[in-house]
């Protein structure tokens, strides 16, 4: 029996182990053409080391001396003691992000609404055959959108910004996928939010057929603060990256990239920046320009848009009070009771969707609105409306 669950442990450690480097490959900011190229011998790394690992276990068992004359053993028993203290990582960090979540945090109430398009439309807003069969599957979510109207505490909000309410939506994905008439239904329900400001957070547009989309779904809404925007990794990998900044601008939306601006908000001083970090040049980022973000006298309420939640460290040491990010679509399909796997940040799976408080700074996380993966169990799509509050 205890041999048995020595060896189970191991296998888990050792799927941990290539999960974590999968992980943090998707959150280097290297070329995406390397990253996938990377991504398979990774994929099959773990395959055939897995193989070698469970053929070892039938014919050695899991444990061997280290006395061992055989130098294999040795290599196996080195790789066996790696995937425990992996395991111990990974189970620590999960109890850890249990225990977090039962403190008292900002989130004051969530209404939430789920949008079932397809019943909306009266049929599945689908452009592809292969997706199509992907979304078939039982208990595919990728066409239940949930609306979230979340009231949190704001520390330090001015009493002005009391009730200021930010839309935010990230991860778009306009790939073909999922036809337009999928993002009309999001956005049409965001307006009835009725905003004050609307963010949206990176990977936007993979196919430039879908590029005469923006005028059409984000060049419709509307608000009273304006509507602002920032690119991901996949907007990176278009072959127009200036086109689609300025179909933004053209649209209506004030492209924040590498910049920072400030605006009056409720007659309060709103400073607004933009971190795409780490697939844009750092020349861009306002970051590259010491002390561009302490100018401004006195301090003004800051809001950062970053496509990844890895730029919070940045954010904190400049002190964001709010920063809005997507990226991880909340790792697309969470285990019960355990939560998600795959999740494309250098923190794993710690910041994959919802509210961080880490002060001075508030971190939303959006599980995004789809993916070039059109696959997504008890993690659906979602679209946000955070209304600010005092403590």
């Amino acid at each position: 029996m205890i041999p048995t669950l020595l060896a189970i442990t191991m296998l888990l450690g050792h799927l941990s182990a290539w999960t974590w480097i999968y992980n943090r490959l998707h959150a280097s900011g290297l070329s995406s053409r390397f990253v996938r190229q990377l991504e398979k011998w990774v994929i099959l790394a773990c395959l055939a080391t897995g193989g070698s690992v469970f053929v070892w276990l039938v014919l050695r068992g899991p444990v061997v001396a280290a006395t061992s004359p055989h130098w294999p053993d040795h290599i196996m028993l080195a790789w066996q003691l790696i995937c425990w203290m992996m395991l111990t990582y990974v189970l620590t960090g999960w109890l850890v992000r249990r225990i977090a979540r039962r403190e008292p945090g900002p989130l004051v109430a969530n209404d939430t609404q789920c949008l079932d398009v397809a019943r909306i439309l009266g049929r599945r807003p689908i452009g592809r055959r292969l997706t199509r069969m992907w979304g078939a599957i039982p208990g595919n979510q990728i066409l239940h959108i949930q609306a979230h109207h979340k009231i949190v505490r704001m520390p330090n909000l001015p009493p002005a910004l009391a009730g200021l309410r930010i839309a935010h939506v990230s991860d778009l994905h306009m790939t073909g996928q999922l036809t337009r008439e999928f993002f009309d239904i999001a956005f049409a329900h965001l307006q009835t939010w009725k905003p004050d400001l609307i963010a949206i957070t990176g990977d936007l547009v993979d196919e430039p057929a879908c590029f005469a989309w923006i005028p059409a779904t984000l060049g419709q809404l509307a608000c009273p603060f304006g509507i602002y925007a920032v690119l991901g990794n996949h907007d990176q990998r278009l072959a127009d990256v200036a086109r689609l900044r300025q179909t933004l601008t053209d649209s209506g939306i004030e492209d924040l990239g590498g910049r920072c601006v400030l605006r009056t908000i409720r007659d309060v001083p709103v400073r607004l920046a933009g971190n795409e970090q780490p697939w844009f040049p750092a020349a861009q980022l306002p970051a590259a320009q010491p002390g561009a973000l302490d100018r401004a006298t006195p301090h003004p309420f800051s809001i950062l848009l970053s496509h990844s939640p890895d730029q919070l460290p940045w954010a904190r040491r400049h002190g964001f009070q709010l920063m809005l990010a997507g990226h991880t679509h909340g790792g697309q399909i969470r285990l019960p009771g355990i939560g998600p796997i795959i999740c494309p940040s250098r923190y794993g799976v710690w910041y994959a969707s919802g509210l961080f408080d880490r002060p001075p700074t508030l971190l939303h996380v959006s599980r995004g609105l789809s993916g070039v993966h059109p696959l997504r169990f008890n993690c659906p799509p979602e679209v946000t409306l955070l209304e600010l509050r005092n403590p």
